[in-house]
């Protein structure tokens, strides 16, 4: 299964652009979501950008992200990262 993940304009070269994020760098191709600056966000997966998202986007589904990774951690406690959704346990 691959997950898409907000990654950062930083360079735009084309129909391609260099963007950052999750402590990776990655060449995207931005063909599907048009004209891209840096400092904008984008959704990547498979180096691709399939969408442009606001910086608030970005912010939460990075946080959801780390709230997955602390799930396999073992971690219980998960409120923290889902803002406005109620983990009950049973």
């Amino acid at each position: 299964m691959c997950l898409a993940i907000p990654m950062q304009v930083v360079e735009v070269d084309g129909a391609f652009a260099w963007c950052e994020g999750r402590g990776r760098r990655e060449r995207l191709n931005t063909m599907l979501v048009g004209d891209v600056v840096p400092g904008d966000w984008l959704y990547a997966q498979l180096g691709q950008a399939r969408e442009i998202l606001t910086s608030q986007q970005a912010a939460e589904i990075d946080l959801a992200l780390d709230g997955v990774s602390a799930a396999m951690r073992g971690e219980t406690d998960l409120n923290a990262y889902f803002p406005g959704i109620t983990v009950q346990r049973s």
